[in-house]
């Protein structure tokens, strides 16, 4: 009964994608909604952006292990880099004459940079979606019983059936659903917990619900870059821009970014709150191959209510995963595939959706390892693209193409040059020194360079 009634509520949302999809008529249709998005629909968008299976199944297991200052990335820097789009980036994002964010690179930096930083950008999504893809196909095997390759694809397959059909109004669509069993499985899931239970915090350990470090478990370099991967590293991303600039007005863009970034916070700390009961009562289930939430909920929600946390949990990885992969499949129809005009540009964007999914489709199949494949692709933005993008929104007049691209290549090398290391200072903080360096040196260089043209003039 409860494999029947997930798989009415999965037929339920993928139903209403296609009821969704009635509205494309166009490629703006299909990657911004057609800019018609009302407040509800966007603020509902925005807090879909990276609610999924981490959030839910791996940050209640890390704070249950590890206390608050292991799950500052997610969800308190997600939450934070939601409000910087809204107190920040909001109204400018809105106001640029671009239809992707490869664009924008373009716009300030010229078409090498937007070459080199739509790459980037395309790439650094594929771990993400990946991970959502064996997160789905791992719920569909513990009801179905059969392959992980099997259900790997079947994932794959519904994720891909609304996003080709509708793009960004069926990803609208079906996570206003979703989020309806969101909140309310979670908020059921905290409901049934025993009377009284929070009556064992105070035998936690000593700093374990701190949220600011003491220095010996957690250095200061590691608690800024937690909240710095997320809440500056995701700023400067596709998905991100695509959900502002859908949308029906400036003033619409940023309360809903505000408010997606409350309402993350407040329904984010949900997981939380199941993983401190594990720690307290249940502290075994930490070294079981089943999630501890998935075993909380078995154990203490009764059947109907099951369902619905099932539910919240499929609704968090269908929702990430649509719009994780509408974000490359934008870049790379509007940013690569430009110049070929066999196909009209919305069958464009289409194929550029299906040829997403079969690329995180097969990475997915050589990675199972969902902590493994978000790891791999939560900072590279940060020591890529973040730079160049302030900079090119607030300080136009040095804007250089070389010193944008060395920005983005020497942050790249140094971060995975530092990794190798495995110094105590994260890998990040090399990046971004990188990044600093790079276009510090690139834009000495163009300048030097026009200098000396100029003497050769005269």
């Amino acid at each position: 009964m409860m494999g029947v009634g997930v798989l009415l509520y999965v037929g339920l949302s993928i139903g209403v994608g296609f009821w969704a999809a009635r509205r494309v008529k166009n490629s703006q249709d299909f990657l911004v909604a057609g800019r018609r998005l009302p407040l509800l629909w966007s603020l509902s968008l925005l807090f879909s952006t990276w609610f999924g299976s981490e959030t839910i199944l791996g940050a209640s297991e890390t704070v249950a292990k590890g206390g608050l200052l292991a799950v500052i990335e997610d969800p308190f820097g997600s939450a934070l880099c939601l409000f910087l789009v809204g107190v920040w980036l909001a109204r400018p994002f809105y106001r640029l004459p671009i239809r992707t964010f490869g664009d924008f690179y373009a716009l300030r930096f010229g078409r090498w940079a937007e070459r080199v930083a739509t790459p980037l950008m395309i790439y650094s999504y594929f771990g993400w979606i990946a991970a959502q893809l064996v997160a789905l196909g791992q719920v569909i095997g513990h009801f179905t019983g059969w392959p992980a390759e099997i259900c790997l694809g079947l994932a794959t397959g519904l994720i891909l059936s609304y996003t080709i059909w509708g793009g960004m109004w069926s990803v609208a669509a079906v996570d206003l659903l979703q989020n309806v069993f969101i909140v309310s499985g979670l908020l059921a899931l905290v409901f049934f917990l025993p009377a009284g239970w929070t009556a064992r915090l105070e035998t936690l350990p000593t700093g374990f619900l701190d949220l600011i470090p003491d220095g010996r478990r957690y250095t200061w370099w590691e608690y800024l870059a937690a909240w710095m991967v997320i809440g500056l590293g995701s700023l400067p991303q596709q998905d991100l821009f695509q959900r502002v600039v859908s949308a029906r007005s400036e003033s619409t863009a940023v309360q809903a970014a505000i408010g997606a970034s409350l309402l993350y916070l407040t329904i984010g700390l949900l997981p939380l709150v199941g993983g401190l009961f594990v720690r307290l009562y249940h502290p075994e289930w930490l070294n079981g191959s089943t999630s501890p939430i998935l075993r909380l909920v078995e154990t203490y929600l009764p059947p109907g209510v099951q369902l619905l946390f099932w539910g919240a949990l499929i609704s968090a990885i269908m929702s990430s995963a649509s719009g994780g992969m509408l974000a490359p499949a934008s870049l790379l129809s509007e940013n690569v595939l430009a110049r070929w005009h066999t196909l009209l540009p919305l069958w464009k964007a289409r194929l550029s959706v299906l040829l997403v999914a079969a690329a995180c489709f097969l990475l997915a199949w050589y990675e199972q390892n969902i902590y493994h494949l978000v790891g791999e692709s939560s900072v590279f933005s940060l020591v890529t693209l973040f730079l160049p993008m302030v900079i090119g929104l607030h300080a136009p007049r040095w804007c250089s193409s070389s010193a944008a691209i060395a920005s983005m290549l020497l942050g790249l090398g140094l971060y995975y040059a530092a990794k190798g290391l495995e110094t105590r200072v994260p890998a990040l903080w090399y990046g971004l020194l990188g990044a600093v360096l790079g276009y510090g040196i690139g834009l000495l260089a163009e300048k030097t360079f026009l200098w000396s043209r100029r003497v050769v003039a005269r």
